[in-house]
């Protein structure tokens, strides 16, 4: 929330790519999370890409978070091999894959920082 992070301050980098919508998607993960298929097909849609309906649900089974934590070539599980992460529950590159979750670990006033920040204006880039 201080900014201090890499291609920080978050929300102004991301204001960034927002600003060239014309050449950058940007999806989020509750999108994804809401519905898969339709994020499918606005990716397709924005490169120009025709998809059929059963490619579209292909796609959309193979991107489950289910699916790509299980798929050693999508879950960094090379990551605890190599001893970056922990083999943890917590410690895994991917997790639960529950939209909110961040809510049950941070404290009530954290929650109320982190909303109070999300919602703030982001300053426009110059």
């Amino acid at each position: 929330m201080r900014g201090k992070i890499v291609y920080g301050p978050y929300r102004e980098h991301v204001q960034g790519y927002l600003e060239h919508s014309d050449t950058v998607l940007c999806l989020t993960y509750e999108q994804m999370h809401q519905d898969r298929g339709s994020v499918v097909r606005k990716v397709a849609d924005f490169l120009g890409v025709s998809l059929s309906d059963a490619d579209v649900d292909d796609i959309a089974k193979n991107t489950s978070f289910e699916v790509m934590k299980a798929n050693p070539d999508t879950n960094f599980r090379q990551w605890e091999d190599s001893g970056l992460v922990s083999g943890t529950e917590e410690g895994t590159f991917m997790r639960k894959g529950v939209v909110g979750d961040w809510r049950n670990y941070f404290t009530e006033e954290e929650n109320e920082a982190f909303l109070k920040w999300r919602n703030e204006e982001v300053a426009p880039l110059n």
